[in-house]
């Protein structure tokens, strides 16, 4: 299971590094650590063809982290025939129970996708309303990859999604890494566009979001 485990340790290390706080106009942001990205990168680990029966077991006996696994197994179709229905399928299980993995990725799937798998093999027409919800129920685990993209939609906006750089900053500042140049550019092109309003919303946005996740 290379391929797929190759994407997802790429996409959940960042929770592993976070360490440095943000500053915005004099508050400070540090989040805590939420999603347990090591089992998901050990389960995928163990994701084989001849393993595959017994996550789907596990998947229909009602695991959330097996049925993530499941469902990453049919969208990429290493182990099993690609099958992009179940994947959905499973992914919904998993995010309805609060796996914040599954939940991005079906943000992943309904949102603006890139690359073969989830741009050009879509499983369900884009909705960006939709992908930010998923995105947003992941992003308020503290799940690093889901803040980055709900930052990104903020940033660029759509007709059923209107822009707001406040948000933007707000949700990619959580997202960012200690030396991670590429979230700091980022922050940088939002702070230098973002008017009194926004920093103002960015800075509620932090105040009520200390309040929800207690240090």
């Amino acid at each position: 299971m290379r391929h797929v485990s190759k994407h997802r340790v790429i996409a959940v290390a960042g929770r592993t590094v976070l360490g440095a706080a943000v500053v915005l106009s004099g508050w400070l942001m540090q989040p805590a650590y939420a999603y347990d990205s090591v089992r998901l990168a050990a389960a995928l680990d163990a994701l084989t063809a001849q393993t595959f029966p017994d996550w789907e077991k596990q998947a229909r006996a009602g695991d959330p982290v097996a049925q993530n696994v499941v469902g990453m197994a049919y969208k990429y179709g290493d182990v099993v025939p690609q099958n992009h229905s179940q994947s959905l399928h499973w992914f919904k299980q998993a995010a309805q129970q609060g796996d914040a993995d599954a939940q991005f990725n079906l943000g992943r799937i309904y949102g603006k996708a890139t690359g073969a798998v989830y741009g050009k093999q879509r499983a369900v027409p884009r909705d960006d309303v939709t992908a930010a919800f998923w995105y947003r129920k992941a992003a308020e685990q503290n799940y690093a990859p889901a803040q980055l993209n709900l930052g990104q939609m903020y940033a660029e906006g759509s007709p059923s999604f209107p822009r707001d750089l406040g948000q933007a900053y707000f949700w990619t500042q959580l997202s960012a890494v200690d030396g991670d140049q590429a979230a700091s550019a980022q922050l940088a092109s939002y702070l230098s566009e973002m008017r009194p309003a926004d920093k103002g919303l960015a800075q509620q946005l932090a105040s009520e979001w200390k309040q929800r996740h207690p240090q």
